[in-house]
């Protein structure tokens, strides 16, 4: 008997020291004690002695608690909630800016290169072969449409123009011929055939004068020229190379003694007063960009130069390797700086300026979940936001949803922020 009792009692008061335990030093039937300010309720321990929330003994000075488990689509890093202790936000680097709206336009960029603009642009070479005798255009100079660049001895050329006095010849012995056989047919002195024949004749000669002519313009000649070796005046085997339009020399390779052909130019005339920017876009912008909209091309070499003009034509195909498409502007070329294949970037405006929510770049972390953003919701405390973003612009993007415009977010040190989230949501805080 004695021994049971011994036995109830050491049992009893196993149960009390394990309930004693359990209970933080409270006996089970006893309420939860009442705690000061000092007291850390997540982790059961004081405030000065917590290493975890005290940010004098956290980490760096800064506290990261976890609030709650994430619930079914939420971000988990946004459920962390960041305190930064005094003075660590400069030991970290942390910078906060106000998210703004600001009235600003859509566009899209792309790498972009410098060409002349094709319709007033040109390779001039001579129409026959033959040998350079001179050149009168050098390179950069000024020309006006009909200005003489080169002169080429060609025997081509005198072999065409013989064959166009020998046309004119062989019309004025036509002429003669047909006058005085219609002389004849009026007396009737020869049959109506032979009158006939003789004005068939008179034709065809016509004929040929025209198309030996025909030929003299199609290898350069004017109107005037043709008429003058149709005179005799001109038999030389002297081919003039002349500008087409007025423009600048851009390019001149014609060397007096050298062979010229139509397969080897001599020179290349451009109007240089506009110039064409080929701009490589992504295949997403198709749909944004158009004809007509406004264009601005910056170079490095000129920094706070813009060259504006606009869009023109979109190319028809997309690069293989860049899944590019090469949009065309036609932009002025004040004071002449531009030149082809110069390289730069280019912005087209696709859409007008209108009020847009903004967030800097820096500010934007993406936690392979979400894109956030760190709100500073009181002094040195911040809370991972989830943000919606829309177009990206020069600094920043749109945000079309998760901000109001006037909250601090972190913007130097964001990422550091991130990082302390991410151990806060792992339980590392």
């Amino acid at each position: 008997m004695k021994s049971s009792i011994l036995t109830g009692v050491v049992f009893l008061a196993l149960i009390s020291a394990f309930a004693w335990t359990a209970g933080h030093g409270r006996l089970p039937w006893e309420g939860p004690p009442a705690h000061g300010t000092d007291w850390c309720e997540p982790h059961q321990v004081e405030l000065s002695k917590c290493e975890s929330c005290n940010p004098k003994l956290a980490r760096g000075g800064t506290v990261v608690t976890r609030m709650r488990e994430p619930k079914e689509g939420e971000c988990p890093n946004t459920l962390v909630k960041i305190e930064l202790g005094p003075g660590a936000a400069e030991r970290a680097g942390v910078r906060t800016a106000a998210v703004e709206s600001r009235a600003i336009a859509e566009t899209a960029r792309g790498n972009a290169e410098t060409e002349f603009v094709p319709s007033a642009w040109a390779r001039v070479g001579p129409r026959l072969g033959g040998v350079v005798r001179s050149v009168s255009a050098a390179l950069g100079q000024q020309v006006e449409a009909g200005t003489p660049l080169a002169i080429v001895d060609s025997a081509e050329l005198s072999q065409a123009k013989a064959a166009h006095l020998q046309a004119v010849a062989a019309r004025e012995l036509r002429q003669e011929l047909y006058t005085k056989t219609r002389e004849l047919f009026e007396k009737r002195l020869v049959a109506g055939k032979d009158e006939l024949e003789a004005r068939t004749v008179l034709e065809e000669a016509r004929l040929m004068v025209q198309a030996a002519a025909l030929r003299l313009r199609g290898l350069g000649l004017s109107e005037e020229q043709v008429s003058e070796v149709e005179k005799g005046k001109d038999v030389s085997a002297s081919l003039t190379v002349s500008a087409p339009f007025a423009g600048t020399v851009v390019a001149a390779s014609a060397v007096v003694g050298e062979a010229a052909s139509p397969e080897r130019p001599l020179f290349e005339i451009a109007s240089v007063e506009r110039m064409w920017v080929v701009i490589d876009l992504p295949e997403s912008d198709l749909t944004r960009v158009v004809a007509g909209q406004r264009a601005v091309f910056l170079l490095e070499s000129f920094p706070g130069k813009k060259f504006v003009g606009k869009v023109v034509s979109l190319g028809g195909s997309v690069d293989d390797e860049t899944r590019t498409v090469k949009a065309y502007a036609e932009v002025k070329n004040a004071d002449g700086l531009l030149r082809a294949h110069m390289f730069g970037r280019a912005e087209i405006t696709v859409k007008s300026a209108e009020a847009k929510l903004l967030v800097p770049r820096e500010a934007v972390q993406n936690d392979g979940d979400c894109l956030l953003v760190f709100v500073e919701t009181t002094a040195r405390v911040f809370q991972a936001r989830k943000i919606e973003t829309g177009a990206e612009f020069e600094g920043g993007f749109e945000v079309k949803g998760g901000l109001v415009a006037g909250e601090k977010v972190a913007t130097t040190g964001s990422f550091l922020l991130k990082t302390e989230a991410m151990k806060g949501q792992m339980g590392a805080g």
